[in-house]
């Protein structure tokens, strides 16, 4: 699922012939001699793999314990926007038993950082339209900055910006496994990275050797559903943190009533007097620095910022200008994830239908950060050239699902509908909080290494919080 945080977006451009790719030229790293980089070429569009290519980024980990060595593990990352890279760059977030049977490879997925990052106007992202509906927010002027950006991307970036789904990414990892020499890959997922291996394993069945889907993204949901779960899920998040800070003397806003606090901060939000950093804030973008904080999840950080903003005094400094036509990386999730959900919303009313739909499902926090990107896809004028399905996996191995209870960002009832859709999955639940689960505790890891390494799936569906 898409982050909190701003997504980078940017370019390199590398245009030859495809082929069949070759074995990839490993040299070390530049960043750390420890792991092994390189780039697999492929081609823009899967359909015309005779066309136009790009080098994709990717980084080898080498198995510490060769001898006893059970394969080739990918690693797909998050985001839409995060770099596999220099996740590997920073050590990774995998167990020294996993790091000592497995060769690991993450890239970063076309349209990231080092493959080709896409390129918009920086000063259209940096200055979007108004997204709330109550608040003064016209859909039609959604409609036309999402046109006006969408251009400016394709001025910038060239012809990957219609070619950015993960379906596209799904079979460059397959172009990786090839590359490699491998018959059979095993895959981890965490986030927006489980929507390549969900279309992976739909691809490419007999290529699986396994399939770990961390923090699933629930690719069945249109665009109204989505966006009402999304709502939900931030809530039972913040309402998770709240009765933390109720009973905790440890949380500064203990003894004050925390939804109280923040409906002040929304209604502030509303008149244009708060602020941050990069100017202020409205309902939404309160919305994002609170589900931020959600994601680990930093509570007490979260309610020191929720105290710092309640101090914070009323100012109306001068309006910042945008700066256009920089071309520069641009800090627009929605820009990938446009390519992989449909958002139909006709007019002013069906927005504000759906915008209530949200305050329904979130009464405090009011909106989830997803609507944004859904607002803006909905307008958005390129190709979704992998829309919503039901998951099409007919074939290849036991898949494992992982899943907090309380995720801000990919509910729990995906996980949960995801596993009923799929066949032979299964659901391992973290009973706690947080957005990711590999590494949340010594139970979440031990599950999920003996399934990546042995193949096993352990009896147990939870995994109780630490």
């Amino acid at each position: 699922m898409l982050s909190a945080a701003a997504l980078t977006i940017g370019l390199s451009a590398c245009v030859s012939t495809a082929s069949p790719p070759p074995e990839p030229a490993w040299h070390s790293c530049r960043e750390n001699a420890e792991f092994d980089c390189a780039t697999v070429t492929v081609p823009i569009d899967w359909s015309h793999p005779a066309g136009a290519t790009i080098d994709v980024a990717v980084i080898r980990d080498r198995a510490d314990d060769p001898a006893h060595r059970a394969g080739t593990l990918i690693s797909l990352p998050g985001g839409p926007g995060t770099s596999g890279v220099d996740e590997i760059l920073r050590g990774g977030k995998f167990s020294p038993e996993l790091r000592s049977r497995f060769d690991i490879v993450s890239l970063d997925p076309r349209g990231v950082g080092r493959s080709h990052e896409i390129r918009c106007d920086s000063g259209l992202a940096a200055h979007q339209p108004n997204m709330v509906p109550d608040n003064g927010g016209r859909i039609e002027d959604a409609h036309a900055y999402a046109k006006e950006l969408a251009n400016s991307c394709r001025e910038f970036t060239g012809p990957l910006i219609d070619h950015i789904d993960q379906i596209s990414v799904a079979r460059d990892v397959d172009a990786v496994r090839a590359a490699l020499g491998a018959d059979r890959i095993t895959l981890y997922s965490r986030s927006y990275g489980t929507m390549p291996a969900q279309a992976y394993a739909e691809l490419f069945p007999q290529r699986l050797r396994a399939a770990l889907l961390d923090s699933v993204d629930d690719h069945s949901l249109d665009g109204r559903a989505f966006l009402a779960s999304e709502a939900r899920a931030g809530e039972d998040a913040f309402d998770e943190f709240a009765s933390w800070c109720d009973r905790d003397e440890q949380c500064v806003l203990h003894g004050q009533d925390v939804r109280r606090v923040h409906a002040d901060l929304v209604a502030r939000a509303g008149r244009g007097e708060l602020w941050d950093p990069n100017g202020p804030m409205d309902v939404l973008a309160l919305s994002r620095a609170v589900t931020q904080r959600l994601y680990a999840p930093e509570w007490s950080r979260l309610a020191m910022d929720l105290k710092t903003m309640t101090a914070q005094p009323n100012h109306d400094p001068e309006p910042v200008q945008p700066i256009r036509r920089s071309g520069q990386p641009s800090p627009m999730p929605a820009v990938a994830m446009c390519s992989d959900w449909r958002f139909d919303i006709a007019d002013q009313q069906d927005w504000l239908r759906l915008w209530h739909e949200q305050n329904a499902a979130s009464p405090v926090l009011r909106a989830h950060f997803a609507w944004g990107a859904g607002t803006l896809c909905s307008g958005w004028p390129i190709e979704v050239r992998n829309p919503q399905h039901r998951p099409d996996i007919r074939q290849g191995p036991p898949i494992l699902v992982m899943n907090s209870l309380h995720d801000p960002a990919t509910p729990h009832e995906w996980a949960t509908h995801v596993t009923a859709l799929t066949p032979h999955a299964t659901l391992l639940t973290y009973t706690g909080w947080g957005h990711g689960n590999y590494s949340r505790t010594p139970c979440t890891t031990a599950v999920a290494d003996r399934y990546l390494i042995d193949l096993t799936v352990a009896a147990v569906a939870e995994c109780a919080a630490g």
